[in-house]
């Protein structure tokens, strides 16, 4: 037993290794040469991290081999012009052209392994069968690596799998550009995944045991041997060890959002101590890396929310998931969609505030300058950053949330600028807000790990390249169920509003719910009442005698 139980956590070792490092499965990081299939399964990367790079790389060599003309044409084809139907009709070609008898020795196979990593690259670009098939090989190959005792693969590829999975059914959620980033951001928030998969597995282990030991119990079989301490078990211990280990490591996680300013003019010293030019206020940042807050636990992060919005569970729950295994604290860009005064905006706060970001509420209410949300140009008298460059400066971070509030009501005209269009590149944390143009440095900026959530009561007048973009959630209204929850955080506001605390503005009573006649929706009229029975509170100790 000590033999298994040895083997056992050598082997859980090996996986925690695989989830620090994979590298040495998977390839490098940053690649400068196109990897072969069996490290792109298991989740390797593009070569610098682009798609037309590595497929050019990929199919560029096969030009100088002896295959038929039409093999050539659509292998030129794919290289020119890079999509999904140019890169579909090169991997069948290609496959067809394999079968040939007549051709040198060693050029069919040359000619397989390019078909074979084509599918990747169709998979980056959008295609979701090709992620279906991805997701299909590697859950595949991940059983052939437990069945052979290589758990670390096996880890590598069902975390994989998981991805490519999700990436089929509901695609990765941002345009085709994002094919030009990393791929190791989105593998690295399934490891969480792949460890609850883990765990399920540890219980479906019991229960056969389980199974196994009523069958025996039945059969007459008495003084039973304790089972072996199981090999899932020890593995689940030293995942959930790496995943303390990686967390640690979050907790120094730095970006780069100003790079070097040394294309604009020095400013002089009372115009530094002004803060009056843009390389003055960026200054202490510039080529600097700025803290990323490190992502909380889902699970407290979701009680939280629970707690003060009970009524929204699924909500809850779907900004909760963009916290699994991510590398730091962010949150998806999101519609939430209900009437007014049903809580959006403090709910959306209290989204970023639970994952412990920096807020900034952004109303777009009679905003008819939309275009100031990106900046305006350092030659104006009157230039400044973009809103989501001036967070980064205002709390010293590169991470922060803002509330888009009531987006649907911000001007339509695109003489200044429509806001709802403004914001579009700033949303993409994939591609383009890792280096978006800001017009007062005059240079890119990576705002990449600042989080929206936007609020809206219809999407009547809203861009369809918004929607695109973004999620909507419809938000439900709060019920008359809710009524103790909800007036105890007006309650709370009204405290913090007028300094109080819980001996001078104690909790409502029963007595005092019982005067409320909320029947749910709006909350509006509920603070009034709420504040009508403070004020009743504040009138009757007026009138008790001293």
């Amino acid at each position: 037993m000590s033999e298994k139980l040895s083997a056992a956590a050598a082997a859980a070792a090996s996986v925690r290794a695989a989830m620090l490092d994979p590298s040495k499965l998977a390839g490098p990081r940053q690649t400068k040469t196109p990897l072969p299939f069996v490290q792109r399964l298991a989740g390797g990367e593009m070569q610098s991290w682009c798609v037309t790079t590595d497929l050019q790389a990929v199919l560029t060599p096969l030009l100088s081999h002896p295959i038929s003309p039409p093999c050539q044409r659509a292998v030129e084809r794919a290289i020119v012009a890079v999509s999904i139907v140019t890169i579909a009709r090169a991997e069948r070609v290609l496959r067809r052209e394999a079968l040939r008898r007549d051709l040198p020795p060693g050029v069919c196979p040359v000619l397989r392994a390019a078909a074979d990593v084509l599918p990747f690259h169709m998979a980056e670009l959008g295609c979701r069968v090709s992620a279906a098939r991805i997701a299909s090989m590697a859950l595949a190959n991940a059983h052939l690596a437990v069945q052979t005792g290589r758990l670390d693969r096996a880890f590598l590829l069902f975390r994989h799998a998981l991805f490519r999975a999700e990436e089929a059914d509901h695609g990765r959620g941002e345009d085709a550009e994002l094919a030009q980033g990393p791929l190791y951001q989105f593998l690295e928030a399934f490891d969480e995944r792949a460890g609850l998969w883990l765990q399920t597995m540890t219980a479906f282990e019991s229960a056969d045991r389980m199974v196994e030991d009523e069958h025996d119990i039945l059969r007459g079989g008495v003084g039973m041997v304790a089972p072996p301490p199981s090999d899932l078990a020890v593995l689940d211990l030293i995942l959930g060890q790496a995943r303390e280990a990686k967390v640690a490591a979050a907790s120094g996680r730095t970006l780069v959002v100003f790079p070097t300013m040394g294309h604009l003019p020095t400013p002089s010293k009372s115009t530094s101590d002004r803060g009056d030019s843009p390389r003055a206020i960026a200054e202490p940042w510039a080529g600097k890396g700025m803290p990323l807050t490190p992502a909380p636990d889902p699970s407290p992060f979701a009680a939280r929310l629970r707690a003060l919005f009970p009524w929204a569970e699924s909500v809850i729950e779907t900004f909760a998931g963009d916290l699994v295994g991510a590398p730091y604290a962010a949150v998806r860009p999101r519609i939430l969609l209900g009437p007014p005064g049903c809580g959006k905006t403090a709910f959306a706060r209290a989204v970023l505030e639970a994952a412990e970001l920096d807020v900034t509420v952004y109303g777009c209410a009679g905003q008819m300058d939309g275009g100031a949300f990106a900046g305006t140009s350092r030659q104006w008298g009157s230039w400044r950053p973009s809103t989501p460059a001036q967070g980064c400066l205002r709390h010293g971070k590169a991470s922060h949330g803002i509330v888009v509030d009531e987006v649907e009501k911000a001007g339509d005209s695109r003489r200044w600028g429509r806001l709802d269009e403004t914001i579009l590149p700033f949303l993409e944390r994939g591609s383009t807000a890792r280096a978006i143009h800001d017009p007062a440095f005059e240079t890119a900026l990576d705002l990449s790990a600042v989080s929206y959530v936007l609020t809206a009561n219809s999407l009547g007048g809203v861009s369809t390249a918004l929607l695109d973009r973004c999620q909507v959630l419809t938000w439900p209204a709060p019920r008359a169920e809710d009524l103790p929850v909800v007036a105890a955080g007006i309650l709370a506001e009204i405290r913090r509003d007028r300094g109080l605390d819980t001996a001078w503005c104690p909790d409502l009573d029963g007595e005092e719910m019982g005067m409320i006649p909320w029947v749910g929706g709006s909350m509006r009229p509920l603070r009034r009442m709420v504040e009508a029975v403070v004020a009743s509170r504040e009138l009757e100790a007026r009138r008790r005698p001293n």
